[in-house]
C-alpha cells in the first residue's frame, strides 16, 4: 500500500515537472505542491483555473501561484504558516520565561527570608552563650543560601540570553516574512515586491509571451488630503482607491502598489486599446467617489487620479517601460490632471 502511495507521486512529479520547466515556472516547494495537485487532477476547479491563468500569461505568476495555494491546497498557506510559527514560538519563550521569572522570585523571597533570620540571629543581644560555633552556623546558612540564589540567578540569566537569542533570529523571520509578503496592507493590492517580480517574470518570456501593458496611476493633489484632513484621512483615500482597483482585477489585469500614492497595473494580453478603455472605466469609477467625514457624512472631496499607459515595446526593459509609462503619467498631470495619457 505505501509502496504503492509512493510510486504513484513519483508519477505525479515526473509529469508535473515538465510542464513547470514548458511554462517557466519557478521550483519553489509552494510550486511543486501546486502542479503535483494540478496532475493528480483530484480537483477540478484548481486545474480549470490554472488553466484560465495560462492561457492569459503564458504562465503562473507568483501572486496567482499563492492565492491558489492558499485556496485549493493549503488554506493557511505558506505564508500565514509561517506567521503562526512565529507567534507559537514566541508564546512559548514568554511562557518559559515567566515560568523562570516566578521560580526566580519565590528564590529571591526565600533569600530574603534567610536574610532576615540570620538578621536576627546576628542582632540578638550577647549572652554568655553565645560562641563562635553560632556565629559558623549562621555563616554556614548564609553561605548556603547565597550559593543557591547565584545558581538559581545565573540559570535565570542564562534564559534571558538564550531569550534574547531568540527574540533577535524571531525579528529576522518577521522582517523576512515581511518583505515576502506580496500584498500592502493597507490598500490590500498587491505589493511593490511583487510588481518587480512579475513583471520581470511577464517581460522574461520575450516573444513567447502576450503583448504587455502598464499603466501607471497617481492620485491627484493627494499631499493636500494629509494637510488638510490628516494622515488618518490620506489613509483612507488609499484604501478607497484600492478597492476600485480591487474591483477590476481579473485574469491578466493585476493591480499595484507602486509607492506612496502611486499605484501600477500590469494588462496581459489584448490590445492597448483595450488596456486604455478599462483604465479610462477605472478613471471614472474613482471620480465618482466622494469622501465623507466619519462623524457626520458631511462632504470633504472629491478623489480624482491622473493615468498613464503605455505598451511594452519588443527587446524592451521593465526599467525602459516604467520610464515611458511614467512618462505618460506626468504628461497626464501637465495636461490637467484626471484624465488618462497613452503613448
Amino acid at each position: 500500500m505505501i509502496s504503492g502511495s509512493v510510486e504513484q507521486a513519483a508519477e505525479r512529479l515526473r509529469k508535473a515537472v515538465p510542464i513547470m520547466v514548458r511554462h517557466g515556472i519557478p521550483v519553489t516547494p509552494l510550486n511543486y505542491a501546486l502542479w503535483y495537485a494540478y496532475v493528480s487532477n483530484e480537483d477540478p476547479t484548481l486545474n480549470l483555473r490554472i488553466d484560465e491563468i495560462v492561457a492569459a500569461y503564458g504562465m503562473i505568476p507568483l501572486t496567482s501561484a499563492e492565492g491558489l495555494f492558499r485556496e485549493h491546497v493549503s488554506a493557511a498557506g505558506n505564508y500565514e504558516t509561517a506567521l503562526v510559527r512565529v507567534k507559537d514560538n514566541l508564546e512559548q519563550m514568554v511562557q518559559g520565561i515567566d515560568k523562570d521569572l516566578h521560580a526566580t522570585i519565590a528564590d529571591t523571597r526565600s533569600f530574603s527570608s534567610l536574610l532576615d533570620e540570620c538578621n536576627r540571629d546576628l542582632r540578638a543581644p550577647s549572652t554568655s552563650k553565645t560562641n563562635v560555633d553560632d556565629i559558623f552556623g549562621t555563616l554556614d546558612k548564609l553561605l548556603q543560601g547565597s550559593t543557591a540564589m547565584q545558581e538559581n540567578t545565573s540559570r535565570f540569566e542564562q534564559r534571558l540570553s538564550s531569550a534574547n537569542d531568540e527574540i533577535r533570529r524571531l525579528r529576522n523571520e518577521l522582517e523576512t516574512l515581511r518583505q515576502d509578503a506580496m500584498h500592502d496592507e493597507l490598500t490590500g493590492v498587491f505589493n511593490r515586491r511583487a510588481f518587480d517580480l512579475e513583471l520581470g517574470q511577464f517581460l522574461g518570456q520575450g516573444e513567447r509571451g502576450p503583448a504587455i501593458h502598464l499603466a501607471m496611476l497617481d492620485i491627484d493633489h493627494f499631499k493636500q488630503f494629509n494637510d488638510r484632513f490628516g494622515h488618518v484621512v490620506g489613509d483612507r483615500v488609499l484604501a478607497l482607491v484600492g478597492k476600485q482597483l480591487n474591483a477590476i482585477t481579473r485574469v491578466g489585469v493585476s493591480v499595484y502598489r507602486y509607492g506612496g500614492e502611486e499605484f501600477a497595473l500590469i494588462f496581459c494580453g489584448g490590445t492597448v486599446v483595450q488596456a486604455t478603455q478599462l483604465t479610462e472605466t477605472l478613471r471614472f469609477s474613482i471620480e465618482r467617489l466622494v469622501l465623507k467625514d466619519s462623524r457626520n457624512g458631511e462632504r470633504l472631496a472629491n478623489i480624482t487620479v491622473s493615468i498613464g499607459v503605455a505598451s511594452r515595446g519588443a527587446g524592451e526593459t521593465a526599467e525602459d517601460l516604467v520610464a515611458r509609462t511614467d512618462a505618460a503619467l506626468y504628461q497626464a498631470k501637465s495636461d490637467g490632471r484626471n484624465r488618462v495619457c497613452q503613448v
